[in-house]
C-alpha cells in the first residue's frame, strides 16, 4: 500500500513534465502538426487528457505494489516456506468409492499433486507415506517436478494405518530442522487420509496442520463385507479334524446374505451360506462360520466371500496347512527289564508309523532329568514306571501312578471294563466288553484335588484317565496290558494308535498357517543361503541367516520377512506356496471416513487448518507483466504510426 502511494504520483508527474526545446527556423510547419499535441502534453499546469498508456502503467504499478504485500486468501492452497505432506496408504484407502470409481488412494495422490502444483516456486516440499510404519519418500526440496514424480511412485498397502507414528516422525524432523536452522521458517503439515483411524487422540507441536479427506463424506455405514478374523487349529478333542474359524463383519446398514466358499488348488472343499446382520450404533454386524477339514487335507486352502463390494482385499483369506509330521516316541521301562515283559507295548509301537522309537531305563531317565539333559519328544510312554511330577512332555503310562493320582491294586480279584466313554477320540470305535484283567487296578482319587477325565472304569474305580499336569497332558492306564487278554484283541492297537494321534497331532502349529499385514512374518527353511525372494501380490526379499543360527535342529532356520505390505499368497522360486498373508483387520474393513480429526485436543476439520490461507502474490506479478507488455506493444505501435 505504501509503495503504491509513493510510486503513483511519481508516474503521474512524468506526464506533467515540460520538455525544453531549442528554437529553430524552418521553411514550413506542415510536417510539425503532429508535434502540437506533444507540446500540449508537456505544458505544465494543464489537466491530463485521457491516456491508455497512463492507465496501463498505473494498473501495472498497482499490481506490483500489491504483490509486495504478499496477499493471501482463504482457500485450499497450502502456505508456508516448508510443506510436509503425510499421505495415508493404509488398507482402507483401497476402497473403490472415490471419484469415478477410483480408489481413495488414487484420490489422495491427486490431492497431493494439486498441492505441489499450487506451491510458490521457493517453497520446500517433503513427502511422508505411512501405513503400519511411516516412510520418507521425498526429502525437503524446492524441486516440485521431482516431488510430483515421487508422489506417483507411492503404492498402496493392506496394512493398518498408524497415524501416531507418522506424526512422531514429523515431530522429530521439525525439532531437528529447528535446531539446525538459524532462522525460523513457517511450516505447513498436510494430512491426506480418509480419517478412519483407530486412534484419534494425537499430539503434534510445531507447524500448522491441515486435514484433506480422501473418499466420500463421513457416513454412518458403507457397503463392505470383510473377513476380520481367521483361526486354524486342530480340534482339541479330536486332533484328526482341522477347524477353520472365520469372523465376518458387515459395514452396511442392511443385512447382507452371501456364500462363503472354501477351496484348494484341487477344487472346492466346502461351500456355506451366511447372513450377516447390519451395522448398528454399537458396532458392525458380525457373524461366525466354521469349516471342518479332515487332518489329511493339507496345503493351501482359501475362503472367499462370493460378493463384490468397495474393498476386495478383505473378501478372502488363505492358510497353508502343513501335514502332520511323524511323531518321535520315547519308551521308559523299569531298571533291569530285559524286554521279556515289555514286548506287548514295544511291539505295538514298532508296528506304528512313527519317526523314531527310542528306549530309556527308569534310572537313566532320572539321571537326564537331574542333569537337565533330557531332550523332549512328542510322547513319552511309561511302561510300569510312575510318571515324575513336572515332567516336560506329554505322557502315556501303563501300570504306573500319575502325579497326584496313585494306583491301587487288588491282585486277588479279577476285573473287567464296566463302562467307557465311546465319544472320546481316544476311545472311539473300541469294543471292550470281552477284555478281562487278572487283577483289579484303579486310580485312587480319594484325598486329592487332582481333576481328571474318566475314560474307562472297572468294578472298583477308574482305570483309564486323562488329566493335565504342569501344562502337559497325561493319559494313564492303571493295569498292565500283558496281564490281560486285551493285546489279543484289535481294540488294543487301535487304542494305542488313537492315543498317540491324540497327543502328537496337537503338535500342529497354527501360527505357521498364515501371517497378517499387521505383524512381522517369517518362514522356516531347511537349506539355502543368500537372498530369499518370494513372489506374490508384491515381491518380498529377505536375507537368509547362516545355517545353524536359527531355532530348530540341523540346517533348519527361520527367515524374518518384516511386515508384508500386501495380502495374498506368496510363492518361492519353484512356485510352491510358502506364505499366506491376510488382511483380517476390523478397523480397516469398516472403511469408515471422518470429516474431522483430533490433534492434542484440537479438532481439525477436513479442508481447514489453523490458518488455511493461500498466497496469491505471484498472480499479481504475472498480471503486472502482462500489462506492461501490452503497454509497450501499444506504445511501439504508435511510434510506427
Amino acid at each position: 500500500m505504501i509503495a503504491g502511494v509513493l510510486a503513483s504520483p511519481i508516474l503521474v508527474l512524468l506526464y506533467f513534465l515540460k520538455l525544453r526545446r531549442r528554437r529553430m527556423r524552418v521553411g514550413s510547419t506542415l510536417l510539425w502538426q503532429r508535434a502540437v499535441k506533444d507540446l500540449q502534453v508537456n505544458e505544465p499546469f494543464r489537466w491530463l487528457k485521457p491516456s491508455l498508456l497512463l492507465f496501463l502503467q498505473l494498473l501495472a504499478l498497482a499490481c506490483f505494489a500489491t504483490a509486495l504485500g504478499r496477499p493471501a486468501v482463504p482457500g485450499n492452497a497450502v502456505s508456508g516456506d516448508r510443506v510436509i505432506l503425510l499421505i495415508d496408504r493404509s488398507a482402507s484407502m483401497n476402497a473403490l468409492d472415490g471419484p469415478a470409481g477410483a480408489s481413495r488412494f488414487e484420490e489422495a495422490k491427486q490431492i497431493a499433486a494439486e498441492i505441489v502444483d499450487d506451491l510458490s516456486p521457493g517453497a520446500s516440499v517433503q513427502i511422508i507415506a505411512f501405513a503400519a510404519q511411516p516412510e520418507i519418500r521425498f526429502a525437503p526440496s524446492t524441486n516440485h517436478a521431482a516431488a510430483l514424480r515421487a508422489i506417483e511412485q507411492i503404492s498402496p498397502t493392506d496394512q493398518p494405518g498408524d497415524i501416531a507414528q507418522a506424526l512422531e516422525l514429523t515431530q522429530s524432523m521439525l525439532l531437528t530442522s529447528t535446531s539446525e536452522q538459524a532462522t525460523a521458517e513457517s511450516v505447513s503439515i498436510v494430512l491426506i487420509s480418509d480419517g478412519g483411524f483407530s486412534r484419534t487422540s494425537l499430539a503434534l507441536a510445531g507447524g500448522d496442520l491441515e486435514f484433506r479427506r480422501a473418499g466420500p463424506p463421513e457416513a454412518p455405514t458403507y457397503d463392505n463385507l470383510g473377513i476380520t478374523h481367521l483361526n486354524v487349529s486342530a480340534d482339541f478333542d479330536d486332533p484328526s479334524i482341522t477347524r477353520l474359524f472365520l469372523r465376518i463383519e458387515n459395514a452396511a446398514d442392511r443385512e447382507v446374505a452371501t456364500t462363503v466358499t472354501l477351496s484348494s488348488p484341487a477344487g472346492v472343499l466346502d461351500r456355506k451360506p451366511i447372513r450377516v446382520p447390519a451395522t448398528t450404533e454399537t458396532g458392525p454386524g458380525t457373524q461366525t462360520l466354521t469349516f471342518e477339514l479332515n487332518r489329511g487335507v493339507s496345503g493351501l486352502v482359501t475362503a472367499i466371500l462370493e460378493r463384490e463390494d468397495y474393498l476386495a482385499e478383505d473378501n478372502s483369506v488363505s492358510a497353508i496347512i502343513t501335514p502332520a509330521s511323524l511323531p518321535e516316541i520315547l519308551l521308559v521301562t523299569p531298571d533291569g527289564d530285559d524286554g521279556s515283559l515289555d514286548w506287548v507295548i514295544r511291539n505295538t509301537l514298532e508296528e506304528m508309523n512313527i519317526a523314531r522309537l527310542s528306549s530309556l531305563s527308569e534310572s537313566a531317565l532320572d539321571e537326564q532329568l537331574q542333569n537337565r539333559s533330557f531332550r523332549p519328544v512328542d510322547l513319552v510312554v511309561f511302561d510300569r514306571v510312575d510318571v515324575p511330577g513336572d515332567f516336560p512332555a506329554p505322557t502315556l503310562s501303563f501300570a504306573g501312578a500319575l502325579p497326584g493320582l496313585p494306583v491301587t491294586t487288588a491282585p486277588e480279584n479279577a476285573d473287567r471294563f464296566t463302562a467307557w466313554s465311546r465319544s472320546h477320540p481316544i476311545m472311539r470305535r473300541l469294543v471292550l466288553d470281552g477284555v478281562r484283567m487278572s487283577s483289579r487296578s484303579w486310580f485312587d482319587a480319594s484325598g486329592t484335588d487332582r481333576s481328571f477325565e474318566e475314560l474307562a472304569s472297572g468294578r472298583q474305580g477308574p482305570n483309564i484317565v486323562l488329566t493335565t499336569e504342569s501344562g502337559q497332558r497325561r493319559l494313564g492306564v492303571a493295569f498292565n496290558p500283558a496281564q490281560t487278554n486285551w493285546p489279543l484283541d484289535i481294540a488294543f492297537p487301535l487304542f494305542l494308535i488313537q492315543a498317540v494321534e491324540h497327543f502328537t497331532l496337537e503338535t500342529f502349529k497354527a501360527a505357521d498357517a498364515f501371517a497378517t499385514t499387521s505383524e512381522n512374518a517369517s518362514i522356516a527353511i531347511d537349506a539355502g543361503s543368500g537372498t530369499l525372494v518370494l513372489t506374490g501380490p508384491a515381491e518380498i526379499r529377505a536375507q537368509i541367516p547362516p545355517a545353524g543360527t536359527g531355532p530348530g535342529t540341523g540346517q533348519s532356520r527361520r527367515v524374518s520377512l518384516g511386515v508384508p505390505e500386501r495380502a495374498g499368497v506368496y510363492r518361492d522360486s519353484s512356485g510352491n506356496p510358502v506364505l499366506a498373508v491376510n488382511l483380517v483387520l476390523s478397523g480397516e474393513s469398516s472403511i469408515a471416513t471422518s470429516d474431522t480429526i483430533r490433534i492434542a485436543g484440537r479438532v481439525v476439520r477436513a479442508g481447514q487448518s489453523d490458518q488455511g490461507h493461500r498466497e496469491v502474490w505471484h498472480w499479481f506479478v504475472i498480471a503486472a507483466t502482462v500489462l506492461l507488455t501490452a503497454e509497450w506493444m501499444l506504445f511501439a505501435g504508435r511510434m510506427r504510426t
